[in-house]
């Protein structure tokens, strides 16, 4: 079952005029995906620990009975956490939000700032203009098709759904049976050539993959910003791979690229299996790896352990069940 969270409804079943405060439990909420009447847009984050945080986020307000829901007082949460890195959990008198503008703290805490104000700061952010919004920022992709749109075994938890037309938002907490950790990888095509100095998504996206494929950034991360720590992770992977160590990204490193991350994904096999904290039975379960899903794989290949990056940290499933390049 993929779960889902969000603000729904004030304790007198209506969208204003109640008390600040979850009185009910069911202001602010967590409860089964659905398919909506109006039919849901899946927006992504590009960046795989962002998508951890929004989920997170949304975990923190669910859990947080000082949010209630009130569209007429929609934005005094937004008030409350905006200096407080966007962190729901620090919410500590009551107050009130709505679907829309709980996702935007959540987007808050996932990007360290209020990207709505900054992609369109004289606009009144809702269900009717928030998948365009936040798609204008270059951090979202759409994931469009019926087997995203219609059903929940291809969601992804940290995924945001809203409707095609104004009504409502949410934000999936758990994987789908078949939505995997599949690390993404690069198109061959006519992609600028990225060298040091430049700057964008494109940037940010091989910064993600260098990372997925263990080539550590731990000053900057994913920042988007070709700076020297790219640079020196650029070029250790040229050396890797056979290629002209130059430092810049164009079609031969892109493909390289491409290959080593197709061979480095775990897959499911054989049936559903444990993930673990450590290589052995004794590791603590952190939860379920669907048969045929596939995980970044995390480097590891431990007395019959196979590593793999789970909700954000390394984690182990049993040699059995996981199969390397699969």
């Amino acid at each position: 079952m993929v779960k889902i969270g969000s603000a729904r409804i004030d304790e007198n079943g209506k969208a204003h005029g109640g008390k600040a405060g979850d009185q009910t439990g069911k202001e602010v909420a967590m409860q089964a995906w659905y398919k909506h009447s109006k039919g849901w847009r899946v927006l992504r984050a590009k960046d795989v620990s962002a998508r951890e945080k929004i989920a997170v986020a949304m975990e923190r307000a669910c859990a947080n009975s000082n949010i209630g829901y009130d569209q007429w007082q929609r934005d005094t949460l937004l008030k409350i956490v905006r200096d407080k890195s966007f962190d729901p959990a620090k919410a500590d008198t009551p107050c009130e939000t709505d679907c829309s503008a709980l996702v935007r703290v959540c987007c808050g805490y996932a990007f360290g700032s209020d990207i709505v104000l900054k992609a369109a700061p004289d606009a009144r952010f809702s269900t009717a203009n928030m998948c365009g919004i936040l798609l204008s920022t270059g951090l979202f992709t759409e994931l469009t098709g019926p087997k995203y749109t219609d059903g929940s075994e291809y969601l992804m938890r940290g995924d945001i759904l809203c409707t095609k037309t104004q009504g409502h938002t949410v934000v999936v907490l758990s994987n789908g049976s078949k939505a995997g950790n599949t690390p993404t990888v690069p198109s061959t095509g006519t992609e600028r050539i990225l060298r040091r100095g430049m700057r964008g998504e494109d940037v940010r996206t091989l910064q993600q993959q260098l990372m997925q494929l263990g080539y550590r950034l731990p000053k900057y991360g994913a920042d988007g910003d070709f700076g020297a720590e790219t640079l020196t992770a650029v070029k250790a992977f040229q050396r890797s791979a056979n290629l002209a160590v130059d430092g810049q990204v164009g079609p031969k490193t892109r493909f390289a690229l491409a290959e080593r991350l197709r061979a480095s994904t775990v897959t499911i096999v054989g049936g559903q299996c444990f993930v673990r904290s450590q290589p052995s039975t004794a590791g603590d379960i952190l939860g379920v790896a669907a048969r045929g899903s596939t995980w970044v794989y995390g480097g590891g290949h431990v007395n019959g352990w196979v590593s793999i990056q789970y909700k954000g940290q390394l984690a182990w499933v049993s040699g059995k069940y996981g199969q390397i390049g699969g």
